[in-house]
């Protein structure tokens, strides 16, 4: 009983400004560990279980990353001479492109080629 009145007691000193994944860390024990003893602990007492600080990790200010998108260009088929291409749609999701919008593909050099939507 006395084990865990003092455990119920450092619990709820940590609970006021951490949430339950700091309290755990904090008392060098998993998650779900602290879950079952908490709820252990309190039935044994006849206690309510501490009410844990609500706190997320905010997002910071600035500029957003840009998520890179690996996706390959597959060939779809061939139809005569010319030939198909499945290009991914995260390209089309990322350049805000729409059904029915004009675009001008051209060469770069050797081996770049440059896809761009005119201005209407």
């Amino acid at each position: 009983m006395k084990r865990d009145a003092d455990f119920l007691k450092k619990v709820r000193e940590l609970a006021e400004n951490n949430n339950m994944s700091a309290t755990a860390k904090a008392l060098k024990m998993p998650v779900y560990t602290l879950r079952a003893r908490l709820l252990n602990s309190t039935m044994k007492l006849g206690e309510i279980p501490p009410q844990f600080a609500r706190t997320r990790v905010t997002k910071k200010a600035s500029k957003a990353i840009k998520r890179k998108h690996f996706d390959t260009v597959r060939t779809a088929g061939k139809a005569g001479v010319s030939k198909r291409v499945i290009i991914p749609q995260q390209i089309f999701q990322e350049l805000d492109w729409n059904k029915g919008d004009n675009v001008v593909i051209r060469r770069s050099g050797k081996n770049k080629i440059i896809i761009e939507k005119t201005a209407n």
